[in-house]
């Protein structure tokens, strides 16, 4: 098991508790930016003079209820100021349960976050959902600072088409 150092891991247990899985109406879990950030892979490279960590191989990341699977995950922290989380797989897959109870759901090829413009990316056969809803596109952008998502737009691929966006909402309100 490798553990980030302590410059990079309290930026980070903030950062993955809400960045990964607020992308849909409910708050996530309010008590897991209280919990310790562990890591597992199969091998950890950190350079802190670049202010680089790459993990690799079956890479899980765990914060209270909050769970991260990647083949790769790589963190840009020049003067241990995180500026870019990206982690990559076949797919990439994240769950947290939020203060409501409910279970948030994610996956997609690459999901990358940029620090500073507090803006998730996530690519490649994205998908958010919680209970039956669901947001799909190969594209889904989410700013944390507005709330603002975005899909569609832009192909995975050179040559690609960028595909359609889904959204299936359920009402919760029945009429009576």
């Amino acid at each position: 098991m490798l553990m980030l150092n302590q410059p990079i891991k309290r930026p980070l247990k903030l950062l993955v508790c809400l960045l990964f899985c607020t992308g849909l109406t409910a708050q996530a879990l309010s008590t897991d930016v209280e919990k310790p950030v562990t890591i597992e892979s199969d091998s950890g490279v950190f350079n802190k003079e670049a202010g680089t960590a790459v993990y690799a191989g079956n890479v899980e990341i765990k914060q209270g209820t909050l769970s991260i699977r990647a083949s790769r995950i790589e963190i840009s922290a020049p003067g241990n100021e995180i500026q870019l989380i990206k982690a990559t797989g076949s797919p990439v897959n994240f769950q947290q349960t939020m203060d409501s109870g409910k279970q948030t759901l994610g996956r997609a090829k690459t999901v990358q976050y940029l620090v500073t413009q507090k803006k998730l990316v996530m690519d490649g056969d994205a998908s958010l959902s919680q209970d039956r809803d669901n947001f799909a596109s190969n594209h889904i952008e989410y700013s944390i600072a507005s709330g603002e998502l975005k899909a569609g737009g832009q192909a995975t691929a050179a040559g690609e088409k960028p595909g359609r966006v889904r959204a299936i909402f359920y009402p919760t309100n029945k009429a009576q």
